[in-house]
């Protein structure tokens, strides 16, 4: 039973990570909404607003942004949408709270080993791909810099 207990403990410290943010269409929002219906969703945690400088994707307009806390994290959230104006990415900056290690620890347990990984010596790039959801999820650790995980919609 002794032996056990480094065992129950990893697995309930797994089990506690995985509560970070691992969810979708993603929390609140469904792929597609407006900007509008994102903040309305969102229950006060977004305002309409782009982006700062740098936290933009290809092909994609960010229009709100926002705060977001989970499993003892906290993380800037941004909002980006397509032509349509529809969701079809969500960027959470890790901000503080639970370690980037911690983070992707409950991204392993939730959904196992990456379908895609890159390692480089500044980089970590690993990524998910969860169809109930219709979810393409990314982490990204780059140096020094907060780590991201970043949700896109399935096409």
């Amino acid at each position: 039973m002794v032996k056990r207990l480094p065992l129950l403990a990893a697995a309930l410290l797994a089990a506690a990570a995985s509560a970070a943010p691992v969810r979708a269409d993603w929390q609140y929002t469904r792929w597609g909404m407006s900007p509008d219906q994102v903040v309305a969703a969102s229950g006060g945690a977004v305002q309409l607003g782009p982006p700062p400088s740098g936290k933009t994707y290809d092909g994609l307009t960010g229009r709100a942004r926002g705060v977001y806390q989970e499993g003892g994290a906290s993380f800037d959230a941004y909002f980006h949408f397509d032509q349509a104006n529809g969701l079809s990415k969500v960027a959470l900056e890790r901000t503080g709270g639970t370690a980037c290690a911690a983070i992707h620890a409950g991204l392993v347990a939730r959904h196992g080993q990456p379908a895609k990984s890159t390692r480089q010596s500044f980089a970590t790039i690993d990524q998910w791909t969860d169809a109930a959801r219709g979810n393409r999820i990314n982490y990204v650790l780059v140096g020094e810099l907060p780590c991201t995980i970043t949700y896109d919609r399935l096409r």
